[in-house]
């Protein structure tokens, strides 16, 4: 009867009930059936119920990780497992988000996981889970510099959380603090030249030698514009990139000649994005600063 269930359908409202069916048959029957319900069988659920798993995560996770513990032994196993399953879903989705060739992608998927995330923490301090909250912790300290964006969406939707011992525990310092970390090192890098054109070319998972030309074109300080002679396919895998990488580099084929030439110029974005990018930067890490105070 309870199979199937999502655990989108598991509520403050049930704890109880749940608690008393964790108890009732066990530990091993009640981790098949949360992952069930995560969607361990049919991984199809995982992503089909995508949009309403980081909103139950969100609302739900706390209180049911809080509230499971107090129906007995067996719900505060089910209530840990309930926590292991969310984090292995969040961070799966993190993994996801910080692979991906595009940064407009990318980061909307990092920040829409901030708020989840921030629910995760706070669920693992609420049952004085200290393993799962540093395996979280010790996961974004290890990503790249795009992982900002996580944290400090995490970070913000922490800020409106009650300033009691459950904050203080989650670990939201420490993100905090190897957020303002980044950013500080990226603020100090020197600002670019007025000539400067240079653009780095993501990896994409693409290694092949029109790849390699496009990359010393994106990389070449002074160079603006490259006149290219590409059959069809050839230009298609070169407008891929570009567009995929969201690059400033406009691709216009001019349709004289054969094969015809493919013009990629790039543009004055590029110094657009970089200041509007450390423009970002210093405001984040003045708000950091103000609300959580994470030392230089």
């Amino acid at each position: 009867m309870l199979r199937p269930f999502r655990i989108e359908n598991l509520t403050d409202a049930y704890v109880d009930s749940f608690g008393k069916i964790a108890g009732r048959y066990g530990q091993r029957w009640t981790a098949e059936l949360l992952r069930t319900w995560f969607g361990g069988e049919h991984p199809a659920w995982a992503y089909g119920g995508g949009q309403e798993r980081p909103q139950w995560v969100a609302e739900w996770l706390p209180g049911l990780c809080e509230g499971l513990p107090a129906t007995g032994s067996a719900g505060a196993v089910a209530a840990q497992r309930l926590l292991d399953l969310a984090w292995e879903w969040i961070g799966r989705d993190i993994g996801t988000g910080l692979a991906s060739s595009s940064p407009g992608y990318r980061d909307k998927k990092l920040g829409d996981l901030g708020k989840p995330l921030a629910s995760v923490l706070t669920a693992a301090a609420a049952m004085g889970a200290a393993s799962t909250r540093d395996t979280v912790s010790g996961y974004i300290r290890q990503q790249g510099d795009a992982v900002t964006v996580l944290e400090m969406s995490a970070l913000r939707a922490a800020a409106e959380l009650p300033r009691d011992g459950t904050r203080g525990d989650a670990g939201f310092g420490d993100l905090a603090a190897d957020c303002a970390a980044r950013l500080r090192v990226r603020l100090a890098r020197p600002q670019r030249a007025s000539g400067d054109w240079s653009i780095e070319l993501p990896a994409g998972g693409c290694a092949c030698d029109l790849c390699d030309t496009l990359r010393v074109f994106t990389k070449d300080k002074s160079r603006r514009t490259f006149e290219w002679p590409l059959a069809q396919q050839r230009r298609q895998h070169i407008h891929s990139r570009i567009d995929a990488a969201e690059l400033p580099v406009t691709h216009v084929t001019r349709r004289q000649g054969r094969p015809y030439t493919l013009v990629l110029k790039k543009t004055e974005a590029l110094f657009a994005r970089e200041q509007e990018a450390r423009i970002r930067d210093e405001t984040d890490l003045e708000w950091l600063a103000a609300e959580w105070n994470p030392g230089a």
